[in-house]
């Protein structure tokens, strides 16, 4: 609707346009007879309406009228008459009278006059020279459920990327622009986010329903004209703001919807899982029990209680009821040494999950009062976290004021002022929800209930009964944005505008710690008592944050001799923002049921804050230039100063350079510009700074050593203490980004199919990370240094149809991209290869993921027998594989995985020892091969031994060359990448006689990820707690030997299927790294291999939306303009899903502390992503 609305300016402020200037009903003229009043509805392509669309009858142009601010329009006409509908931007149709008719107009050719917004300003699309993309805001946001604009902002426009770290709805998803930027600052490249010229942090605080426009800058041609800050990008987001209409538009629309888990992997039943545990536990390694219960217990048990139950797992929390015989077992047994046996199973998703409700509510008013615009709007949402029992619960509210007028002929003034407030409820918890529902199976976890000697229900130590005994904690955080604005035409051409923004976010927080009472399922003891907490306090913390922005800028625009037509734009900018925390803790509640910190009477305190502060200021100029429309020019130049520097190195000058040449104008051209309508090539360079590198990475700062860690006494008492200084190299330079892009944009037929194709390399210079590492005796770390630098190069395609069958508009968009980052320098010689997350090498791309190559599992026909210690022996041709053995009483045997010897060497191992190279050979000494290696060439390495050896070392112009290395990793190779290539989206819809349809898919072509998750990786963590999916595994034929205190389960066979998903089950091959430095956890079976790499890619089906519009003659009777009601799904389903038999949706992003495994099994054990069904209606008064 916002490009109708400047159009509408436009034509207002007396540009020449074909649209007639009434706005209301036609004067009288003179009818037939057979007149008749007609009415009906303009919309656009988007459903949206049309204002100011002129409607003609055919043959008689005085008898025209306007469409109003809903798209409206009464005309008496002659019956049968022609009407024509045109808009400016919009091919003109020609339609027969109908009373209660509903029009649509699609965009042509003039679309490429569209205004598209870009830095300090706004540009005509056709003469865009830069790599900027616009969001459908009106398909992507307008006629769907959005509660987030980040999450909106998924797949919108190739070479944005958004994803998650989970389905909680409190998260924020992370936003990149072309792929990872640095390795500086823990890889932050976030771009920089300005909504209305304001930079913000945080996107959940805007509401989408103010949005209007969104523009995406890629390239540093475009972006750079914004300095430091959009080293990596710009994404600007402009608010809606009034019509000029008199009349007072309201519109209101809302949105009930209903969460639920997409996917989630289900434990196996409690009699498989103890099989499958037993089946572990036949190798000696691993417990057998857990926590007191013995699974040759609690197997009899669990095998009745399934045949009582019919197999069916409870579903939902139950009073559990003890044993009574051997027909009716019950849900536990007490011992007579008075320990727990339990066994009741559940189905832990339905027993704790729920469908949980949302809802969303907006309201605006717009409209003119003389020569002033408003509108203001209202705006509050609500969710439910997914857990059943005391659910996280966010509610937001917002409210926006816009509003602007002409003073004078030559000034415009404007002021807009935004509030927005979350408030957070969620329980205080003693451990992730998600972690632990996952970890142990659910007969161990008892989610049920049994009373205490009072007759209460007392729950168990597990999820559902430490949310229920929980504190519910607040955190109330809110936004205010206040800003003024003023624009002056100093002389025809000649304007020159200012604003001034300030803003303040608050987040107060409140949190407490209640005990709880629990019965203790981690206690063999039968009713042993839990306490969640074994003292009380109550805390309090506060982040204030304020800031102003300001920014000055002047534009002249004219034009030469009719064809040359110049635009010089100059302003300066200047941002300060200031940070101040504060916690205060203090110990010993008076009444747990009054959590307040003024209620506690403890002695031990915890108070702690910060105090942070930042400014920025630049100089900028653009220069636009193009001659004819044809040949294109622009110029940037921004001189930036950031605090974030030292003294002597806080400005630096950034240019950046783009030109286009729209050879469709040319009348060369014109012969098959009936085919191809549009034609432009377009290049663009340009260097842009790093500002987000930290802070005060060029400050030399201490920190203070909190009590009780201080070591110093003076008389008898100890002293603050504090670290030594931290260093800082003098040499310390700017983080750099120079960035090329080679574009190309095309329109076919009349604009109604366009192309558009982007190649782009993205150099980061002078990324920082430690230096070499300093002696310990030192007392402090080494400083940061300019260590690398990365590559990036990548390419974008986007396509875009629509078209007209009679009453039918159908569009269909698509969007393809792809790129890679290659580490092309790093501060590190020694040449070691490192997996994502565990480093860098010079020479790879960053996200490789390194490991073997899985052959197939190991058969009996392998080994020529076992040895007394359990060790096999290989025969002939097989290779050995014992330098992986790390657990104790693990050896590789039949149904054990065998990876690929890639090297030849006979053994699986990451290098060969004491390879040298001299002279661009590589050499080996005979002592690393296995005994009987026949050749004298291994690889690339040439076999030497004794003298020729030891000649060969004591050069001095010799390198050891070490194992693990780029010239010296044996059977390790690539095995895949972890981040996302070739991501990709399509959206198809259409509209007719008031119905519309939009479908929109997303998906990423390419993405492997190594995480010794509990779903991926059966036992990885413990040997208890497997998957329904996970029962595909090779066997041991297992005898059982009852003449000791207890059953020994021995191995006498294996039972061995290539077939099978699993190899022979074994405890905690996930929990640990083997003897492979710098390729991340996993061990035994499990090393990083390609046959449990897990493949991320995927195509869902990300929303399906489905609307009417009624009929204007009906709502019109209950004064209603417009009325829409819609049906929409997010996350209906997937039509491909690399993780799916693993139960891992593959959006996950999930790390911690930076990296992808945890040594719990914990990855995918996270909030799961959430499938939306709602409905809601749009209505406007």
């Amino acid at each position: 609707m916002r490009k109708h609305l400047i159009a509408t300016a436009l034509l207002m402020a007396g540009l020449p346009a074909a649209t007639p200037s009434a706005w209301a009903e036609p004067q009288p003229q003179h009818q037939s007879q057979g007149t008749v009043l007609v009415q009906g509805t303009v919309l656009d392509e988007n459903n949206e309406p049309v204002i100011g669309a002129s409607v003609v009858q055919k043959g008689a142009r005085g008898n025209a009228v306007a469409t109003d601010a809903f798209g409206n329009f009464k005309l008496r006409v002659p019956a049968g008459a022609q009407l024509e509908f045109s808009y400016v931007g919009y091919k003109t149709s020609y339609v027969a009278a109908s009373d209660g008719m509903t029009v649509y107009l699609q965009p042509t050719t003039e679309q490429l006059n569209e205004l598209v917004a870009i830095g300090y300003g706004s540009q005509k699309r056709a003469n865009l020279t830069g790599a900027v993309a616009t969001v459908d805001v009106a398909r992507t946001m307008d006629s769907r459920p959005v509660q987030d604009v980040s999450r909106a902002l998924q797949g919108a426009v190739p070479g944005l990327t958004i994803t998650t770290s989970n389905g909680d709805f409190s998260s924020n998803p992370s936003i990149k622009i072309r792929g990872t930027g640095t390795l500086s600052n823990n890889q932050n490249s976030n771009p920089l986010i300005v909504v209305d010229g304001v930079p913000v942090d945080d996107l959940s605080f805007v509401n989408p329903d103010d949005v209007a426009d969104i523009s995406v800058l890629k390239d540093a041609a475009s972006a750079a004209i914004y300095g430091t800050r959009a080293a990596f990008g710009v994404i600007l987001i402009t608010t809606k703001q009034g019509t000029s209409k008199e009349k007072v538009a309201i519109n209101y629309s809302n949105n009930f919807a209903w969460n639920s888990a997409t996917d989630y992997a289900k434990f196996a039943n409690t009699v498989t899982d103890l099989n499958t545990a037993l089946q572990s536990y036949g190798r000696k390694i691993g417990s057998y029990e857990v926590f007191g219960m013995n699974y040759w217990d609690v197997l009899p048990f669990a095998e009745k209680w399934q045949e009582q139950h019919g197999g069916k797992p409870y579903t939902s929390v139950v009073e559990l009821r003890p044993y009574q015989s051997d027909s009716d077992v019950g849900d536990y047994y007490i011992t007579d040494a008075g320990a727990w046996i339990r066994y009741a199973d559940w189905d832990t998703g339905k027993t704790l999950f729920q469908t949980a409700p949302a809802q969303k509510h907006n309201v605006s008013l717009e409209g003119a009062s003389g020569k002033s615009t408003y509108r203001v709007s209202f705006g509050y949402d609500s969710k439910e976290g997914l857990m059943r029992y005391n659910p996280e619960k966010l509610q937001r509210y917002n409210a926006s004021a816009n509003i602007q007028t002409e003073i004078f002929s030559w000034l415009k003034a404007g002021a807009r002022v935004n509030f927005s407030q979350r408030e957070y409820f969620s329980p205080d918890l003693q451990r992730n929800s998600y972690q632990y529902m996952w970890r142990f199976p659910s007969f161990f976890e008892t989610y049920g209930y049994v009373r205490d000697s009072d007759g209460n229900p007392r729950y168990f130590r597990n999820e559902q009964g430490i949310r229920e005994t929980g504190h519910v904690d607040e955190t109330i955080s809110s936004q205010t944005r206040m800003q003024a604005w003023m624009q002056a035409t100093i002389i025809p051409g000649l304007t020159l505008q200012a604003d001034f923004t300030y803003g303040l976010m608050n987040m107060n927080s409140s949190a407490a710690q209640v005990p709880g009472t629990l019965w203790n399922n981690w206690s063999s003891n039968a009713f042993g008592v839990f306490n969640t907490y074994s003292s009380t306090y109550a805390a309090q913390s506060n982040r204030r944050t304020t800031m102003w922005n300001m920014n000055v800028f002047a534009t002249y625009a004219k034009t030469f001799a009719e064809n040359h037509n110049l635009k010089i734009m100059l302003g300066s900018t200047a941002e300060r923002w200031e940070r101040k925390y504060f916690y205060a803790q203090r110990n010993g509640l008076l009444d747990n049921d009054l959590p307040n910190i003024n209620l506690t009477d403890g002695d031990q305190y915890n108070v702690n804050g910060s105090h942070t502060r930042s400014a920025t200021a630049g100089f900028f100029g653009r220069i636009n230039y193009d001659y004819k429309g044809i040949y294109l020019l622009e110029a940037n130049g921004r001189y930036d100063g950031s605090s974030s520097f030292p003294e002597q190195d806080q400005w630096a000058f950034f240019p950046s350079f783009s030109a286009g040449y729209r050879f469709s104008e040319e009348a060369y051209f014109e012969p098959i510009k009936h085919i191809v309508s549009n034609g432009k090539l377009r290049a663009s360079y340009g260097h842009v700074g790093n500002e987000a590198i930290g802070s005060y990475q060029f400050l030399q700062t201490v920190s203070q050593v909190t009590k009780p860690n201080t070591h110093w006494l003076v008389n008898g008492n100890k002293i603050s203490e504090f670290s030594m200084p931290k260093l800082v190299s003098s040499s310390l330079t700017w983080e750099r980004i120079i960035t090329t892009d080679v574009g190309i944009d095309l329109g076919f037929f009349d604009n109604s199919l366009n192309l558009g194709f982007d190649w782009y390399q993205r150099d980061t210079k002078d990324m920082l990370a430690p230096g070499a590492t300093l002696p310990s005796v030192l007392g402090t770390s080494a400083p940061y240094v300019n260590a690398g630098s990365l590559r990036t190069r990548g390419w974008e395609l986007s396509l875009g149809w629509n078209h007209s069958f009679g009453d039918a508009d159908v569009y269909a968009t698509f969007a393809l991209s792809d790129a890679r980052s290659k580490i092309t320098r790093w501060n590190d010689d020694s040449g070691l290869l490192y997996s994502y997350g565990y480093g860098y090498t010079p020479g790879t791309y960053y996200g490789d993921v390194l490991g073997f190559e899985t052959d197939r599992y190991f058969e009996k026909s392998d080994f020529d027998g076992q040895n007394s210690d359990g060790s096999w022996n290989y025969k002939p041709g097989i290779a050995d594989q014992t330098g992986l053995e790390t657990i104790k009483g693990f050896h590789y045997g039949p149904g054990d995985v065998k990876y690929k010897d890639l090297d030849g060497d006979g053994r699986i191992n990451n290098g060969l020892a004491g390879v040298y190279k001299l002279n661009g050979k590589y050499y080996v000494p005979a002592s690393s091969l296995p005994e009987g290696y026949k050749g004298d060439r291994i690889g690339n390495f040439i076999i030497v031994d004794g003298q020729t050896y030891q000649d060969i070392v004591d050069n001095p112009n010799s390198t050891l060359i070490g194992k693990g290395t780029k010239e010296n990793h044996g059977d390790l190779k690539v095995i895949g990448n972890a981040l996302p290539r070739f991501e990709y989206s399509l959206r198809i819809g259409g509209a007719w006689k008031g119905f519309d349809i939009d479908m929109f898919f997303q998906g990423v072509g390419k993405r492997n990820v190594w995480a010794t998750g509990s779903f991926s990786i059966p036992m990885a963590a413990s040997n208890l707690g497997t998957f329904e999916h996970q029962q595909s595994y090779n066997r041991y034929v297992l005898e059982v030997d009852n003449s000791k205190d207890m059953p020994v389960y021995n191995i006498v066979d294996y039972i061995v299927d290539q077939n099978n998903d699993y190899p022979n089950m074994m405890s905690g091959a996930g929990a640990s790294a083997g003897n492979i430095p710098n390729i991340g956890l996993g061990n035994s079976n499990f090393y990083p291999q390609s046959k449990y790499l897990m493949n991320m890619a995927y195509l869902r089906f990300k929303n399906l939306t489905v609307g009417y519009t009624l009929p204007a003659e009906i709502t019109k009777k209950a004064l209603i303009q417009r009325a829409r009601v819609y049906f929409s799904a997010d996350n209906l389903c997937f039509l491909y899903n690399g993780a799916r038999k693993i139960h891992v949706d593959p959006e996950l992003n999930q790390t911690f502390g930076g990296l992808i495994n945890d040594g719990y099994g914990g990855f995918g054990r996270t909030v799961p992503m959430m499938r939306t069904l709602s409905f809601g209606i749009q209505v406007g008064f």
